[in-house]
């Protein structure tokens, strides 16, 4: 009985401690698989009889922490499960990535599906926000820092949700896009976080036709030279049929662990043309304007009455001798 009671006290302390591990315990050098088994799978509302699912990840804090959606292109955003399981994007769960954050204890992730017909260039785009703001409004987001990643086809849905609710987005990242921001595009989101990534030559994301009229127009209308930026390369290393199309992988690693040995000619400026060498994209777009954490409040300890003192004995005069 003895020792029955003692395996019960184990195996209580045991789920006791495994309750208490942070949600990202996981670190980089775990491996993408188990990064990936740390998420979750939500649905957002439904919309004209549409919604949007999306895979999820929650950091262990009780305060306020930006958070980062990401967008995959064509196939790998739209088949279910393969948005999870198509990119590298989950090593931001990692505890180091989770650590990089500015003025948070870690960062709330998503990554959209976009189911068949529809890519994110044509999904219905209230379902796409709606899905969003819905997360955040259930979680304890910081709403002055959610942004937006995606890339090829998902940095045309990264377009349409920050060109359209530019007050509600801080932050968009553009990875070899098929988009262009227009003047009057970038007029509406001058005061968002833009870094446009793309190959000069990418054989489907033309630099010359979508990355560089981005890049001139949000450099010309921002209200911050500072909160753009552009990094391009010559080669990057070929994915499929495309030929230097997967700049991608810089930012699923913020630019860490050797990547940036694939990348030839690899060169990132901001919109005033300095070059920039302190290469990470969580900082960049975690950092300026946060919700703070509450002050702890202290509690008030109800005052004690004091017990009335017995009165003094009157002492009698001495008498002189």
């Amino acid at each position: 009985m003895f020792k029955k009671s003692i395996a019960l006290l184990l195996c209580i302390s045991t789920l006791i401690c495994l309750s208490v591990i942070p949600s990202y315990s996981v670190k980089y050098d775990d491996g993408i698989g188990a990064l990936r088994d740390q998420w979750q799978e939500g649905e957002g509302p439904k919309i004209d009889g549409f919604n949007i699912d999306y895979s999820y990840f929650v950091p262990d804090s009780d305060n306020p922490c930006p958070l980062m959606i990401f967008m995959g292109g064509a196939g790998n955003g739209t088949y279910e499960g393969k948005e999870l399981n198509a990119t590298d994007f989950p090593f931001w769960s990692s505890e180091e990535f989770q650590a990089a954050a500015e003025n948070a204890d870690g960062m709330y992730l998503m990554i959209l599906r976009s189911p068949l017909p529809f890519y994110f260039d044509t999904c219905p785009l209230t379902a796409m926000y709606e899905a969003i703001r819905d997360f955040a409004d259930r979680h304890n987001v910081d709403k002055k820092r959610i942004c937006l990643f995606g890339r090829c086809l998902g940095a045309s849905g990264v377009h349409r949700l920050a060109s359209n609710y530019p007050e509600y987005f801080s932050g968009a990242c553009y990875l070899c896009p098929r988009t262009i921001i227009s003047p009057a595009d970038a007029i509406r989101m001058k005061n968002t976080k833009i870094w446009i990534f793309n190959s000069y030559l990418d054989t489907y994301s033309i630099y010359p036709f979508f990355a560089m009229p981005s890049w001139i127009f949000a450099r010309l209308f921002t209200a911050d030279r500072k909160n753009i930026r552009l990094t391009n390369c010559l080669f990057a290393p070929r994915g499929g049929g495309i030929l230097n199309h997967e700049v991608y992988h810089l930012l699923e690693k913020n630019f860490t662990h050797g990547v940036e040995e694939d990348y030839v000619m690899l060169k990132t400026v901001d919109g005033t043309g300095k070059r920039i060498t302190d290469l990470d994209a969580i900082k960049f777009f975690t950092s300026g304007p946060y919700t703070p954490a509450p002050e702890p409040v202290t509690p008030v300890v109800p005052s004690v009455p004091a017990t009335p003192s017995e009165p003094a004995t009157p002492v009698e005069p001495s008498t002189l001798t």
